[in-house]
């Protein structure tokens, strides 16, 4: 056997000694595969190998070529590496493994390994040729897959609402463990079950499936399903209808969600609310009668007021005036302002209260109203009071002019009486 040479990407590096198109030709259709492929010696020196697998290492040949795996790679993965060489150049035939691969850029690929013998024609091993094919994208999928299903495995595990599957027929086809609290099955047990067995009423499945059809999803569809104590649970089903293909029929995916609880609680709301409208009302009627009542007791209280008023200034103080004009020993005279004094602050809480039709009179038609109120005629009232006939005409005048009267048939005693 002639000595080997080493070969790189270049027209004079071949693998056997001279310059044949043969070698040429080979390293122009190895060049053209687009996976890195290289050959090694039986001792593990690299003899050459692609552009594809140079740019994969992010080499030039010529800095692989003459050089073993533990001068370009990575204590940890050059021991790999050679104990799987030993072990094809030991069995023979080919080999395939997965392993990771270092850049110059020191990035890690994840790769693998598809490697065969080079033979003498005695059979006997000189070397090796192996590619590389590079399945760090995919592992990355497949990470990100395992992460994914492991997550909403776990989703899918704890979720509070059912989650389901099923046929147009109602067949379960998947359904969440979550299904336990409410039958007392395994949810593996009830797989192949219709659903519909577990609807109270039955005329519902026509309407859930008229609606899904039609407009291909249910939102807060509500229906009533038994428990497995045989009581009802008004449920909220969220669902869609899912097109099948030539495997997969078309199914129903979607969620059940118990508001039995809710219901309870709307409906308390509900007579609370239409218990509270009925006390609102009555408390408004009673308000009303409420208001009428203490119109009524503030008219009368104002009544009384005026009353005490009026019959203090008309009945009771002009006759203390006319005593004071009077001759009075001292003492009498003190006590007759006593009286007086007191009269006035009894009054007094009144004053702004009352009608104003008291205060325009003169302390003398005063007098004259009062002797009026009380049946005197003209005459007596004159003879009383030591004044005309003419005089007490002109208190007369006065007081129905100030009281409103003046040119009215109204009778000035029953007037008088009746604002008394």
């Amino acid at each position: 056997m002639k000595k080997s040479k080493k070969i790189g990407g270049s027209r004079s590096d071949t693998i056997v000694t001279g310059e044949t198109e043969a070698s040429v030709f080979l390293q122009k259709l190895i060049d053209s595969i687009p996976i890195p492929i290289f050959y090694k010696d039986i001792r593990g020196a690299y003899l050459g190998g692609n552009r594809e697998f140079a740019n994969f290492l992010g080499r030039k040949m010529e800095d692989i070529v003459g050089r073993t795996v533990h001068e370009i790679a990575p204590e940890d993965l050059a021991e790999i590496y050679e104990q799987a060489d030993k072990k094809l150049l030991r069995t023979g035939g080919d080999q395939a493994y997965e392993s990771a691969i270092m850049h110059a850029s020191f990035t890690r690929h994840i790769v693998v390994f598809n490697k065969a013998t080079i033979n003498n024609p005695d059979g006997t091993p000189y070397g090796l040729i192996g590619s590389i094919f590079d399945i760090t994208l995919r592992k990355k999928i497949e990470s990100q897959l395992r992460s994914s299903e492991a997550r909403y495995r776990r989703i899918f595990e704890n979720i509070q609402d059912i989650y389901y599957e099923v046929g147009l027929d109602g067949t379960i086809l998947e359904i969440s463990p979550s299904i336990e609290k409410y039958v007392p099955f395994k949810r593996e047990d009830l797989i192949g079950r219709s659903i519909y067995e577990f609807y109270v009423d039955k005329g519902r499945r026509k309407d859930f499936l008229q609606e899904i059809k039609e407009r291909g999803s249910v939102r807060d569809f509500e229906v009533q399903l038994r428990d497995h104590r045989g009581s009802p649970l008004t449920c909220s089903i969220a669902a869609s209808l899912l097109p099948g293909d030539g495997k997969i029929p078309r199914r129903i995916v979607g969620s059940l969600r118990d508001i039995s609880e809710r219901k309870r609680d709307e409906e308390t709301l509900r007579q609370s609310e239409e218990e509270l409208s009925i006390k609102s009302r009555n408390l408004e009627e009673v308000n009303t009668a409420l208001k009428v009542l203490l119109k009524q007791r503030e008219d009368d209280r104002k009544e009384m007021e005026d009353n005490v008023l009026a019959n203090v200034r008309i009945s009771i103080l002009p006759h203390i005036e006319k005593l004071k004009e009077s001759p009075l020993s001292r003492q009498q005279r003190a006590c007759l302002e006593l009286i007086e004094a007191q009269l006035n602050k009894i009054v007094s809480p009144f004053l702004n209260r009352v009608s104003q039709a008291c205060f325009a009179l003169t302390p003398q038609e005063i007098r004259v109203a009062d002797f009026v109120k009380n049946g005197n005629t003209t005459k007596e009232i004159s003879d009383i009071l030591g004044i005309s006939i003419k005089t007490v005409d002109y208190h007369r005048d006065n007081i129905r002019r100030k009281l409103g009267l003046k040119n009215q048939h109204a009778n000035l005693r029953s007037f008088l009486l009746k604002l008394s």
